[in-house]
């Protein structure tokens, strides 16, 4: 069976808590854990970084200068 939970880790505990109930396991099963994390150490707006591509891109980032515009 392969499924797709949410948990946080706890650096002190070095143990990952459950975000919701996992139904289906049994006490002291074992599983396999794959980590996908989401960055924390780098600026929120890295997140976005990819998400659009091209012409999309370039509009958007001209409507970026256009409203905040930087004094030269």
């Amino acid at each position: 069976m392969t499924r797709t939970v949410k948990a946080e880790y706890d650096a002190e505990h070095q143990t990952l808590r459950l975000l919701e109930p996992l139904e289906g396991l049994n006490n002291g099963e074992r599983v396999q854990v794959t980590l996908d994390s989401e960055a924390t150490h780098d600026p929120d707006w890295w997140r976005f970084c990819g998400v659009l591509s091209g012409e999309n891109g370039e509009s958007f980032a001209r409507a970026i200068d256009e409203a905040f515009p930087i004094e030269r």
